[in-house]
């Protein structure tokens, strides 16, 4: 089991699993080096385990509480916040962050969809993981950032493409390396595809 603790005063961004297959292992690994808090949702804590990573914080169902502590019991000392069956467990999610205080948090999700219940809840700095992209919350409506040619980036929501001309056809794929722009009057998410050599 790989050594990792919890940082104090939550410097680091916790990591919230929704989904273990959202980016390759060697990419969580690359988010796990600052050993971050570890939020895992009861479908992935299997998946987790099986990394021989230290779990931190377990989110699972109210009737499953006494279940888990028993088999995480060498995981110890492990959180568990429980949530009632139909809660949201993004929010359940959050609500404990909160109260940790956190600033900024890693997502591994399943789907776009997850994307918008996390804009509303979040006062954080995110980063969210769907699928091989990274998708960054751009609360200010504004990011500059240096891409090297080849770097595939993505908007949502789709409305919030019309204000740039270089998503017209969906994606924009940068051309030469440098700083890109893009300026809203809106925050919106900002996908790049990870994985990829350029």
């Amino acid at each position: 089991m790989s050594s990792h603790h919890i940082v104090r005063e939550d410097q680091e961004p916790a990591l919230l699993i929704l989904n273990a297959h959202a980016i390759s292992f060697e990419k969580i690994q690359e988010l796990l080096e600052w050993m971050p808090t570890v939020i895992v949702t009861e479908s992935e804590i299997e998946i987790v385990l099986a990394w021989g990573i230290k779990i931190d914080v377990v989110l699972v169902p109210v009737g499953k509480i006494s279940y888990w502590q028993e088999k995480l019991i060498e995981q110890a000392p492990v959180k568990i916040v429980s949530f009632q069956e139909g809660e949201d467990i993004i929010n359940a999610a959050f609500q404990f962050l909160k109260s940790g205080k956190a600033t900024a948090l890693n997502c591994l999700l399943k789907t776009e969809a997850d994307l918008e219940r996390i804009e509303g809840l979040s006062a954080f700095d995110v980063d969210c993981f769907i699928d091989n992209t990274r998708w960054s919350w751009i609360k200010s409506g504004h990011i500059e950032k240096w891409l090297p040619k080849g770097a595939r980036l993505q908007i949502l929501p789709l409305h919030i493409r019309n204000e740039f001309v270089e998503f017209t056809f969906g994606s924009w794929l940068i051309e030469k390396d440098g700083i890109v722009k893009l300026k809203s009057m809106n925050p919106f998410w900002m996908g790049e595809v990870i994985g990829v050599d350029y």
